[in-house]
């Protein structure tokens, strides 16, 4: 660094009274007080930024972990739930498939028990009619007899 620009900055900082060697800058004491004081206002500074920097991280890093956390928990929930839905479907659709096959069967026996008193009203009202045929055959035929034997 020049002298030139040794000088500027000590002037920059309101010091007087300071000598500049070729190597060294000398203060009297009070200026060197002044010094240590600034210097560790800056430095007090500055270790505050660095702690705010790595409490910001850490305070990140235990969210990032907390949020991941909660997102798998969420997760369990909703496939715990989902599975539960499910399993309620499925019975919910045996029991529509038992009610289904309950009526069919209902249905059917009806149907059959139907169709099996038709089919006997037909039998009984053929029968009947055929009983009437036989019996006005023989009458005819007792007749035709009686009258055959005078």
């Amino acid at each position: 660094m020049k002298r030139s620009h040794a000088q500027e900055f000590w002037k920059r900082l309101a010091f007087w009274g300071f000598q500049i060697g070729k190597t060294k800058v000398f203060l009297r004491t009070v200026q060197m007080a002044d010094v240590d004081e600034k210097r560790g206002k800056i430095l007090s500074n500055l270790a505050q930024v660095i702690q705010r920097q790595i409490r910001t991280r850490l305070s990140r890093k235990q969210f990032i972990a907390l949020r991941r956390a909660t997102v798998r928990v969420q997760s369990l929930w909703r496939g715990r739930l989902a599975l539960k839905l499910e399993e309620k479907f499925m019975k919910e659709e045996v029991a529509a498939v038992k009610i289904k096959t309950n009526l069919r069967g209902h249905l059917a026996r009806k149907g059959y028990s139907n169709l099996k008193f038709v089919a006997v009203v037909l039998q009984t009202g053929l029968r009947a009619e055929d009983a009437r045929n036989k019996f006005r055959c023989r009458k005819k035929n007792k007749a035709a007899g009686i009258i055959q034997a005078y």
